[in-house]
């Protein structure tokens, strides 16, 4: 169970946090995708308006209206040229002012000719340092202070020729930034934190959307000339992307940045419901693995306690199952099994029996009993006219011993002939003896009558006259009780002697149940004849003590002959 829930909780994690990468990277494209987009829009107007300014001052130079300007000696405000000029002002609505100098930096053209004083003088310098560097095209100067106006302006500078290649002076165009101010406004992309800004090729900034760092600028601008167009900017305050646009006809870049957290700002509830998602679905994929694995561990568990108890060898055990599957079908062979092993072991003993009998038999039948009888009886009368009346006792109970060990047919004897028995053993034992051996008799009346196995006894009292009673000089006592409860008989052979250690006495158990093999196969014997005889639920009880004595006692189905009783609980 441990290793299938550690398998769902690796999947689940796995296929969450996989789920969770693949959402946000593909809605952080998605977003970058989009910032793209907006600083290639910005790029393509920034191409549409600088082609509109680059076509008219190709017209104004290229039709000869800068060259007639320049050649003019004084140029007429109303007259066609700033007719023509005006025209195509008008028609391109970013034109804010335009102007035409000649080599002396003398002004032969202004579109706004009320304005006629030169305020930056450094700037109609540069345009015309621009102009002569680029004198076959058109120079593109940024954000400037106007000539004439009190106004920020975007300069384009061109270089007018008069007579073959020479420069006669230059042609101005100064253009409103509001118009690409304007451009950064209308397409702002998605994230509420993005900066979008126009940087000319000097490196200084035309316009933005929102206030932009100059350390920024310089880092995004160090990065864009090694040759990235999409970058990670790392900052102390946290980590920007950064997306650029080269623009061909002006020299100038355009820049979109926007904090990494703010392009997807929602990535953590979505981290937040896809871990709810995958814990909700981990749970109750656990429960169901919880409930099929409790199908299955726990008939096998049931079956393992059982195999451990036929390991005891406990056949009568079997596992109760209702299931249909595979389990079931294994539990079903697991009890035939062990019904069958139960009932080959049953078969195997009731053979040993019979060929132990069939011994006994084919014994006795070599011994002529009457003969035993007969030698036995004339030695008696002998010792009687001798007047040998103990020797004549041992005799009569010898001859008793014998009728009874080699007579009968039926292993199965009443309990009064086994203590007749058992009481001609006494008295042989007791001649031996002499006062050394006293013995105690509580029968019930009822259980004489019930069926024992013949010579059960036998072995017990004669443990407890040899290694009990005979050891101590002072001798000892030997007690035999017999009495019913419950339907079953039992027997106790209670000693005084010496009684046995802890250590033997786990032994002597030991060897009885079968778990240990010693050269005392007595007890072994009258357990497994009890069993056999009247199934497991009998038993064999010893209890002793150094010093105080043995006692052993014996539990059987309380079975009469039939018509004098009933059976008890006699286990097949």
């Amino acid at each position: 169970m441990l290793l299938m829930a550690g398998i769902v909780i690796i999947l689940g994690l796995s296929v969450g946090y996989c789920s969770y990468e693949y959402a946000l990277r593909m809605v952080t494209d998605h977003k970058k995708n989009e910032m793209a987009d907006t600083v290639n829009r910005i790029d393509i107007n920034i191409n549409f308006w600088g082609l509109e300014t680059t076509r008219l001052a190709q017209r104004i130079v290229g039709r000869g209206i800068a060259k007639e300007a320049l050649l003019e000696r004084e140029t007429e405000a109303d007259g066609y040229l700033h007719g023509w000029i005006s025209d195509y002002a008008h028609i391109i609505e970013a034109v804010s002012d335009i102007a035409i100098f000649d080599r002396d930096q003398n002004l032969r053209y202004h579109y706004l000719a009320k304005n006629t004083r030169l305020r930056d003088a450094k700037r109609l310098n540069a345009c015309f340092e621009a102009a002569q560097a680029n004198q076959k095209g058109e120079a593109w100067l940024g954000v400037g202070e106007s000539l004439y106006q009190d106004a920020e302006v975007v300069t384009l500078a061109k270089a007018v020729p008069v007579q073959g290649n020479a420069v006669g002076g230059i042609l101005v165009i100064e253009i409103h930034p509001e118009i690409f101010r304007s451009l950064l406004l209308n397409n702002q992309s998605l994230p509420n934190g993005q900066y979008t800004f126009i940087v000319d090729k000097n490196g200084q900034i035309l316009c933005t959307n929102r206030k932009v760092q100059p350390d920024w600028a310089k880092q995004i601008e160090t990065a864009f000339q090694d040759g990235k167009r999409s970058f990670i900017l790392e900052r102390a305050e946290g980590d920007y992307y950064v997306c650029g646009q080269y623009n061909g006809l002006t020299g100038w870049k355009t820049y979109s940045v926007a904090a990494v957290q703010e392009i997807f700002p929602q990535a953590s509830q979505l981290g937040a419901t896809t871990a709810m998602v995958v814990v909700l679905a981990v749970l109750a994929a656990l429960a169901a693995v919880g409930v099929i694995s409790y199908s299955i561990t726990v008939p096998i568990k049931e079956l393992s306690n059982a195999m451990k108890q036929v390991e005891q060898e406990n056949f009568e055990v079997s596992v109760n199952s209702k299931r249909k599957d595979e389990m079931g079908s294994l539990i079903v062979s697991f009890n035939f099994m062990v019904g069958k092993i139960r009932q080959l072991i049953r078969e195997v003993y009731q053979k040993k029996i019979e060929q132990k009998n069939a011994e006994l038999k084919a014994l006795q039948a070599q011994i002529n009993p009457h003969f035993l009888y007969n030698t036995l009886d004339s030695i008696n009368w002998m010792l009687m006219e001798r007047d040998e009346q103990e020797i004549s006792d041992v005799v009569v109970s010898l001859g008793e011993i014998l009728r009874y060990a080699i007579g009968g047919q039926s292993h199965l004897v009443p309990l009064r002939d086994e203590v007749r028995y058992i009481k001609s053993y006494l008295c042989i034992q007791k001649n031996r003896l002499e006062e050394r051996l006293d013995s105690e008799w509580e029968l019930q009346e009822e259980a004489l009558d019930v069926l024992v196995p013949k010579l059960i006894l036998q072995p017990i009292v004669e443990n407890a006259v040899i290694h009990g009673i005979e050891p101590f000089k002072q001798g000892g006592r030997i007690v035999i009780k017999a009495w019913m409860q419950q339907s079953a008989l039992f027997v106790a052979i209670i000693d005084n002697g010496a009684g046995m250690t802890q250590e033997e006495l786990e032994i002597l158990k030991e060897n009885a149940a079968g778990k240990r093999e010693t050269k005392q196969i007595g007890m072994r014997n009258i357990q497994r004849r009890i069993e056999l005889t009247f199934g497991r639920k009998q038993a064999v009880e010893i209890r002793s003590a150094p010093g105080e004595g043995t006692a052993v006692t014996l539990r059987m189905a309380a079975v009469f002959k039939e018509g004098e009783g009933t059976s008890g609980d006699r286990d097949y």
